[in-house]
């Protein structure tokens, strides 16, 4: 929330009363710090002003330090790899240039509209030096303006490219918030009265992007823990710096190996805001510290599966079993994937089966191992008659049955699954002890019958995995 006050010399007080307030303080901040302005911690006061929201920390400032030019000059610092007509200069710098430089010079700026109009479509041919360095110096705070608005993983990501650097709107301007003015509005807010609708806006939101996470991720993300603006920008601090350091390419995989190591920071519930280039609005995702207990334990766990479904859609194991740890979903319907994908599989069979056994146990230890004993008889049980069979020649049975059980699985049929491990049972003249459980409820207890499907295997047509 932002007030206009009139408190030891500041004018403004902007408290992190949600995301949006939260991580616009963290980029104003980061602004004040940059141009050396004074401001202060509403914690680091002593008594508060008496419009103070309690239970929230704050930033004191005097809006007048906030002007166009210095915004600007702040963003050209911050994005510096983003800012193409920092690349010119450089280039221009060098007194050394050759055919391939101009091209490179004359490639930049074909990339900007802004560049191309400033310059007026000249091509630099290396006599006209100065003309480029002089346009460029001369209209250097257009050129900021127009690459950080429209730039896909700058302003353009986060908020409504038109309304950058604008005085508070009637609706807020960040993506998935912004409301288009020229269209009908009675259909916002509730029972078709727009005036139901609530998108506050202020103008400190557009020091945003500022705050979330590394842009050149194609998601990026802004951690809103606001017990202190200190921890604020601390925390968030250190979630760039970990992003960074991982070597992977996906954003995704980055984040949940942060979150995998992440004791340090976060030792509470938290709650993290996501951005994607691929959609006009936020998602939150909410971290659970339990559930950080246990996406930490998986570390230990070999889950590292990944499978080509479409050109479009590969199947990542690992962070499938990360995100349902994180929203406290259990694996049921991943090991019912893995199933399918054994079937699918002409070789490595048995690492698909040696996941799914894997996935089996976490399940059981997310639902408290309350089966667990039985889950261990199902194993041993479907090895056993196995076994039976290939020394019987009838190694054709183990799949069918396996197939059978998967498939009723899947349909959510127990009566079906009942009717064949009972036919199984009867086949090979084995009692299989485990069963009576899953007989007194198949529906809380089917990992009894998964474990078992899982461990039914024909070893003549699985290959010879061996993990390392």
């Amino acid at each position: 929330m932002k007030q206009n006050i009139d408190f030891n010399g500041y004018d403004t007080l902007l408290q992190p009363t949600d995301w949006r307030y939260a991580a616009a303080e963290v980029g104003l901040v980061k602004y004040l710090d940059f141009h050396r302005i004074k401001y202060t911690y509403l914690n680091n006061v002593g008594e508060p002003p008496s419009d103070t929201i309690l239970g929230f920390d704050g930033v004191l400032y005097n809006s007048a330090d906030i002007t166009e030019e210095r915004f600007l000059l702040f963003v050209e610092h911050f994005f510096e790899n983003y800012m193409t007509h920092l690349s010119i200069l450089r280039l221009l710098e060098d007194t050394d240039l050759d055919e391939e430089k101009y091209k490179a010079v004359n490639d930049l700026v074909k990339g900007k509209s802004v560049l191309k109009n400033v310059l007026k479509n000249t091509r630099y041919d290396g006599s006209n030096k100065d003309f480029f360095i002089n346009a460029i110096n001369e209209n250097r705070l257009t050129i900021i303006r127009e690459i950080f608005r429209n730039g896909k993983n700058l302003y353009a990501n986060f908020a409504n490219p038109n309304l950058l650097l604008k005085e508070q709107q009637s609706h807020c301007r960040l993506a998935g918030y912004n409301v288009d003015e020229g269209r009908k509005t009675r259909f916002l807010g509730f029972c078709f009265s727009k005036d139901s609708f609530i998108g506050n806006d202020i103008s400190e939101f557009d020091f945003i992007p500022f705050a979330f996470s590394n842009s050149d991720m194609y998601e990026t993300y802004f951690v809103n823990n606001n017990f202190s603006m200190k921890d604020l920008i601390a925390t968030n601090e250190w979630l760039s710096a970990e992003l960074r350091s991982c070597e992977s390419n996906d954003s995704k995989d980055k984040l949940l190996t942060v979150l995998k190591n992440s004791d340090s920071f976060f030792s509470y519930d938290v709650e993290i805001i996501t951005k994607s280039r691929d959609e006009d609005f936020y998602k939150t995702l909410f971290v659970r510290r339990e559930r950080l207990e246990l996406l930490k334990d998986l570390s230990k766990k070999a889950v590292n599966f990944k499978y080509k479904f479409t050109d479009n859609y590969w199947l990542n194991l690992e962070r499938e079993v990360y995100e349902r740890c994180l929203n406290n979903v259990y694996l049921d319907d991943l090991i019912l994937l893995m199933f399918r994908i054994y079937f699918q599989l002409d070789d490595n069979r048995t690492l698909a089966r040696l996941r799914t056994d894997t996935l089996i146990d976490i399940n059981q230890s997310w639902k408290g191992n309350k089966i667990m004993d039985e889950i261990k008889s199902a194993r041993k049980m479907g090895f056993l008659v196995s076994q039976q069979l290939i020394e019987q020649k009838k190694g054709n049975k183990i799949n069918a049955y396996k197939q059978k059980i998967i498939g009723a699985l899947t349909a959510h049929d127990y009566d079906r699954v009942k009717e064949v491990i009972l036919s199984l049972s009867a086949y090979v003249g084995i009692e299989f002890s485990f069963f009576y459980a899953f007989l007194e409820d198949a529906e809380e207890n089917k990992d009894i019958a998964m474990a078992f499907a899982s461990a039914l295997h024909d070893k003549s047509k699985e290959n010879n995995y061996k993990e390392n």
